[in-house]
């Protein structure tokens, strides 16, 4: 090797551990930066707390409005949900409060955001002080040690060993916290998730990969069942993890698992489903012309085939005209006699209209924004869908919300910012057939819906 390339390997080295030592700086910076910022959220839910001591009312909701105010005035201003907001602040309440050696870590740089999430949860059950002192104690020193990822089964370990109670005492406490959650994904898909006790879980799970495996065998005819007659034995193209999922959604739906691999209405597929959702679908999609998506209420796509589907057995259309150009819906109407300004009011709003909140219009409250006891009218410029949580938080704290042209609200603070909230429209763009050129002709009336 030449001097002159041994002088440059030199030089990388020593730009790449200058390097190094640069951005362990800025992660440095970030986590005390961070951590005064959890110092000012703590000071926050500190000052709603004491809001929350000085009321009278035994109600457990307007108890809970000042800390949701300041929940929502950081959420607005930092343009996050107000319930992501409440958890970063009840997060920098719980670090600063009961975990002072991580916390003090943290404000170091010697452990970042992400550790110390990890070790919040990991002692998420421990409500002894003297255990939770312990966990902490022992805690940063792994974490100071360790990434977040290693960091996550080693502070679970020693939460456990901080417990003053048995494992089995606190199964019981757990086990009354079992619940199914839905959440929604990307290309129309959602994803439904149970906490169940693990024997439990693990039985369910075991039971459906058997079931797809015996189905799996039996349409290739290596069962001990044989065939079904007249049947050629058929390999099923669907992977394992395929076919529980259709197991898992036809045995909910419908109580039978299903032998067919593409499922039809009367064995779990899209017939079964009887409950109540929003799906705005164009026009030249239910007849075929298109593949532009459904709409489910603003959350998520629907692919077309599934569109028309639903449509099929819907028990009634609604008919939406929307502005060509901003989306705006400007009418509703249906063939079958309804609640034509409901319907209106949910194509319109499709979730809460608080900023940033994304609770669908089926479990919101139709509010009047100026109040029907104010003389405010029954009229869409007046109504717009909020959830349980912004409704009490719109008239039980200082928040206030005016209505201006085409539903926009403006929302302003208790600290005297302003949020605009918009209609969300339509999420996608219809397709339009091509025009062909045509001579000036006089002005004609709009022709009708062709539907």
């Amino acid at each position: 090797m030449s001097e002159n390339e041994t002088e440059q390997q030199e030089a990388e080295a020593y730009e790449l551990c200058a390097s190094v030592a640069t951005l362990i700086s800025f992660d440095q910076q970030a986590a005390r930066s961070q951590a005064a910022g959890a110092a000012v959220l703590a000071n926050m839910g500190r000052i709603a707390r004491a809001q929350m001591e000085r009321m009278t009312s035994r109600d457990s909701r307007d108890r809970e409005i000042p800390m949701r105010a300041v929940a929502a005035e950081v959420g607005a201003a930092r343009r996050m949900s107000d319930r992501t907001a409440q958890t970063r602040i009840d997060d920098a309440m719980e670090v600063t409060e009961h975990y002072p050696e991580t916390f003090a870590s943290w404000s170091a740089g010697r452990i970042s955001e992400r550790h110390v999430q990890d070790i919040l949860r990991a002692g998420a059950n421990l409500t002894d002080a003297a255990a939770k002192a312990r966990y902490d104690r022992d805690v940063v020193a792994v974490a100071e040690a360790e990434t977040p990822g290693r960091l996550r089964g080693l502070a679970a370990a020693l939460a456990e060993k901080a417990q003053p109670r048995t494992l089995e005492e606190r199964f019981e406490d757990a086990n009354a916290t079992r619940t199914v959650r839905l959440f929604d994904l990307a290309d129309g898909m959602s994803s439904i998730n149970a906490i169940l006790p693990s024997v439990q879980a693990h039985g369910i799970f075991n039971r459906l990969t058997q079931q797809a495996r015996a189905l799996k065998d039996f349409r290739a005819g290596r069962s001990d069942y044989g065939t079904r007659e007249h049947e050629q034995p058929v390999d099923d193209p669907r992977t394992t993890d395929q076919i529980r999922a259709d197991l898992f959604s036809d045995m909910l739906l419908t109580s039978v698992p299903s032998l067919d691999s593409l499922a039809g209405d009367d064995c779990g597929g899209l017939g079964a489903i009887k409950a109540i959702v929003q799906v705005t679908v164009p026009a030249t999609t239910l007849a075929g012309t298109s593949s532009t998506p459904a709409d489910l209420s603003g959350l998520s796509l629907v692919d077309p085939e599934s569109a028309r589907r639903l449509a099929g057995t819907a028990p009634g259309w609604d008919r939406v005209f929307t502005r060509p150009v901003t989306g705006t819906v400007v009418a509703v109407d249906r063939y079958r006699p309804s609640d034509q300004l409901k319907r209106q009011l949910r194509a319109r709003d499709q979730h809460c209209r608080f900023v940033g909140c994304r609770m669908p219009t089926h479990r919101c409250d139709i509010d009047h924004t100026v109040d029907a006891a104010l003389g405010g009218p029954t009229h869409q410029q007046n109504l717009a869908h909020l959830c349980r949580r912004h409704h009490s938080l719109k008239h039980a704290s200082r928040w206030t919300v005016k209505q201006v042209d085409d539903g926009v609200l403006e929302w302003t603070s208790p600290t005297g910012r302003s949020y605009t909230d918009k209609p969300p429209g339509v999420a996608f763009e219809p397709d339009l057939p091509d025009q062909p050129d045509l001579p000036d002709q006089p002005d004609l009336p709009d022709p009708p819906p062709p539907f």
